[in-house]
């Protein structure tokens, strides 16, 4: 009978790793590797930015790609990750997180340092802008040509590949980034993706006090969309 109590116990106390995540990017990025990536013993981000992707307990090698790398990790190296200089099965896992912000709103409260909204990029040039911020994506058509070409290198890992993104309104209108995503991924033969994570972000930029009219729901979340082969 005490056996019987102590299993019954178990499953209560065992909860598991959700659908949404209300954590850090780092604890997401966690979550993945815990569930679908747990021999990996490598990975490429190929927009490593601060490195925020790593900064949990691991003993992965990381090697990260950027085009204007704003640290000065070792283990971040400047390139442009439209022509990733790596050869097929070079590591085991491949990780994509474009810079971008193309809601006018979301520009004016964070800010512009590592994002570019985009209207005439010559309007820019030598003023505000770096040439290196004047090749992000400009508009949700252009950032899905970026996820093609991520899409295009995939032979690069070994095990998988992990998209980070963000459904979002754009001038009043809703892109469904995600959805693209899936549609990307069917037409270039991967098929459907193997998992989704969805990370809920508590940042005060979603429900900040200068938006006053609100013409759809607030996407205060991202998506992660995961392959593996």
């Amino acid at each position: 009978m005490a056996s019987v109590h102590i299993k019954e116990r178990s499953k209560v106390m065992y909860r598991g790793l959700e659908t949404i995540r209300r954590g850090s990017t780092a604890e997401c990025i966690k979550d993945i590797f815990t569930i679908h990536f747990p021999d990996a013993s490598s990975v490429l981000d190929c927009t490593f930015g601060a490195g925020r992707f790593w900064k949990w307990d691991h003993q992965l090698e990381v090697v990260g790609v950027d085009i204007d790398p704003p640290t000065t990790d070792p283990r971040c190296i400047r390139g442009d990750y439209r022509d990733l200089p790596f050869p097929a099965g070079s590591t085991d896992v491949l990780c994509f997180d474009p810079p971008f912000i193309f809601t006018r709103g979301l520009r004016a409260v964070i800010g512009t340092k590592r994002f570019f909204m985009g209207a005439e990029a010559a309007k820019y040039e030598g003023r505000r802008w770096s040439k290196e911020q004047l090749t992000m994506p400009k508009n949700p058509e252009e950032l899905l040509g970026h996820y093609r070409r991520i899409f295009e290198q995939r032979a690069i890992a070994r095990q998988g590949l992990i998209l980070k993104g963000q459904d979002l309104v754009v001038t009043k209108n809703v892109d469904w980034w995600s959805f693209n995503v899936f549609n990307l991924g069917k037409e270039l033969g991967l098929g459907e993706p193997t998992d989704i994570l969805i990370q809920h972000s508590p940042a005060y930029r979603m429900r900040d006090p200068r938006w006053k009219n609100q013409y759809k729901f607030r996407r205060a979340h991202c998506i992660y969309i995961i392959y593996k082969w």
